[in-house]
């Protein structure tokens, strides 16, 4: 216990001090309206068999390197990397899913019974621009259903981020899904994508004409005016796709229509990750502006 008289002085140097940009303190009153997200969270995973993992707030930077892809935006521009005493590249975790997969490597949790079913709630860490929305310290909640290659584990994860937001009072929200095809059948898009860019490159914004030669795909989701225009009418990544990949994601929709879960196939849902494929989801909602993704994610196959 410690009691603090505070004079002049002390008030002078509590305002030179300000939490990192970025950054933000969740004050008592604020506190209990976290615990209620985190039960939500707790009780709809825990309810369908997820069990909790919690791994370091940093890794290996080579781990977020491949596993989320040299040329996204987080690797490239996003992530905090430091080199420890012994020279060893370090970085804060920009998400949770690459730790979670070299956790369920490392302790050869592919041994046993299949799926492995693993959630977390913590804090990541991307050197974003702060806006409304955007922290580059925010908490993320996820879950990860390893080795399960039925899309009917795509439909479970879709159905529990809708239960979690409905549990603490949100509706009016949408699913947006897409498919981003396998190893097999992208390529092919991504070459379409690409000479369909190509020729229209001065009417892309610096970001995309930077990556459009690693990650053309990734143009597809870009807001601004000139982006859009350049990618109207685009080839579909459903002329594209494999056998396998196009029965993936009928059956997906099959599984959502029986649970009655409202969606609308949007091509432009690529995410910023490179490690998906086949599904990619996102839970808007119109009311939250140009930040209106409340959740998302997608089918990882490697």
């Amino acid at each position: 216990m410690s009691t603090v008289v505070e004079d002049g002085s002390q008030k002078q140097a509590a305002r030179a001090y300000q939490a990192p940009r970025g950054t933000r303190d969740i004050l008592p009153y604020e506190i209990g309206s976290w615990h209620a997200l985190e039960r939500a969270c707790r009780s709809v995973l825990e309810c369908a068999g997820y069990k909790e993992i919690r791994t370091p707030m940093f890794e290996h930077t080579e781990l977020f390197e491949r596993g989320i892809g040299e040329t996204t935006d987080i690797v490239e521009k996003e992530m905090y990397t430091f080199t420890d005493r012994a020279g060893r590249s370090l970085t804060l975790r920009p998400e949770g899913t690459a730790s979670v997969v070299r956790a369920y490597l490392q302790h050869k949790m592919y041994a046993g019974p299949q799926p492995v079913k693993l959630y977390y709630i913590g804090p990541m860490f991307r050197y974003e621009r702060p806006q409304a929305g955007r922290y580059r310290e925010f908490w993320q909640f996820g879950a990860e259903a390893l080795g399960a290659p039925d899309p009917a584990i795509d439909a479970e994860l879709i159905e529990i981020l809708i239960e979690v937001l409905r549990g603490v009072g949100l509706d009016g929200f949408t699913v947006r899904l897409n498919s981003l095809g396998c190893p097999a059948c992208r390529p092919r898009y991504r070459n379409a994508v690409y000479e369909w860019l190509e020729s229209r490159q001065d009417m892309l914004c610096p970001d995309c004409q930077r990556r459009l030669d690693r990650n053309p795909l990734r143009v597809l989701d870009c807001k601004t005016s000139g982006c859009r225009e350049a990618t109207h009418n685009i080839p579909s990544i459903f002329e594209h796709l494999c056998e396998e990949c196009t029965a993936h994601f009928e059956e997906l929709k099959k599984f959502l229509d029986t649970g009655g879960i409202d969606y609308s196939i949007d091509e432009r849902i690529v995410r910023g990750l490179d490690y998906y494929t086949r599904t990619v989801f996102e839970v808007v909602h119109r009311g939250l502006g140009a930040q209106d993704a409340l959740g998302g994610g997608g089918r990882y196959d490697g």
